[in-house]
């Protein structure tokens, strides 16, 4: 195991320094300049001097492999640098606010996700080759194939907009407040005992996290049906119901059976949480990473963009292997060592 995850590590470093060095280059090379946007195209001759000496506080007057280094430098120390757009705001600060927010809405999507998909799952599984079974492929299927951009945006026209249930962007409603304990709204409002800006946050987190839930909910009916129906074929299934056990209690330990494969799924989807909330905290304009994100990309501020795309990286390999070690502990036929994966 120490072996494995080791090796897994030194993955993850050859991975970031991958994506470090592509997300640099592909930046620069992105037409717009940061600067130039700042100070307008104007011809004026301070405006050019001005632009001149911001360039080179940047340090953008440096030729690129020199400003690489100097950008892995930083991130070795733990330093994403200053956002260019925002005044040289520290852009570890601007994660530290955004990062929480993220984690909170993922993990509020993933609940949601795992209610509708177990009974969904278990359902087609017992009832399989019927009604409920086929409505249940159904359902997977729908749910695997909707973009979620799309489907965003029908969450808003049907529970916003004709039918006023949940509001549509933000975190909370503008005169609550919430003392600051991890940075997760919800959280922080129920440890502080704050109801009502916990009601709030809650309601403002539905809509995008009901619409990236349903998103991956699709594949965890499917995985977790399979895993069911290979479960329930096998003899000790039938001892149990010879033996006159409670159904509830078989079906409790097809999902104990079924649990490995599933557990590795769910940590997959983890990580593809964090990163596919750039899209639905933009429609939704959530305050998150992706959002982050986007108004970094669209602004050419070019630390932010490389702060929030290492970190999501770093999150989503991470996410990875925590699954792969999950299995390797709930399934005992899968032995984790150096160079091989999960399910080796």
């Amino acid at each position: 195991m120490a072996n494995y995850i080791l090796h897994r590590i030194l993955q993850t470093l050859i991975v970031v320094l991958g994506v470090t060095v592509i997300i640099f280059f592909v930046l620069r090379v992105m037409p717009g300049d940061p600067v130039r946007l700042m100070f307008g195209e104007g011809d004026d001759m301070d405006i050019g001097q001005s632009r001149i000496i911001y360039e080179q506080q940047l340090g953008l007057d440096q030729p690129l492999y020199m400003q690489y280094f100097k950008f892995l430098g930083e991130i070795l120390r733990g330093d994403f640098g200053n956002s260019i757009v925002r005044g040289g705001e520290p852009v570890i600060d601007m994660i530290a606010r955004a990062l929480p927010l993220t984690i909170e809405l993922s993990l509020y999507a993933l609940f949601i996700a795992l209610v509708i998909a177990i009974p969904v799952a278990i359902l087609s599984a017992l009832k399989q080759n019927t009604i409920w079974d086929r409505g249940g492929t159904a359902f997977a299927l729908i749910g695997v194939s909707l973009p979620s951009f799309w489907q965003g945006i029908m969450l808003i026209m049907f529970l916003a907009v004709w039918v006023p249930i949940f509001p549509v962007s933000g975190v909370m409603d503008s005169h609550l407040r919430i003392d600051r304990i991890t940075g997760m709204p919800f959280t922080d409002a129920m440890l502080t005992g704050n109801w009502e800006a916990a009601w709030s946050v809650l309601r403002h987190m539905t809509l995008p996290a009901l619409t990236l839930g349903t998103g991956i909910c699709g594949q965890f009916v499917r995985v977790l049906r399979s895993s069911l129906l290979e479960v329930k074929h096998q003899d000790f299934i039938d001892a149990f119901r010879a033996r006159g056990l409670k159904e509830p209690t078989i079906v409790g330990h097809m999902l104990h059976n079924a649990l490995p494969t599933t557990a590795v799924i769910v940590g997959l989807r983890i990580g593809a949480l964090l990163s596919g909330t750039i899209v639905i905290e933009t429609v939704f304009a959530y305050p998150g990473m992706g959002f982050l994100l986007i108004q970094g990309i669209n602004a050419r501020d070019f630390p932010v963009v490389q702060g929030v795309v290492v970190l999501l990286t770093v999150l989503v390999i991470a996410s990875n292997l925590i699954a792969d070690i999950v299995h390797g502990m709930l399934d005992p036929r899968v032995k984790l060592s150096g160079g091989r994966g999960s399910g080796s």
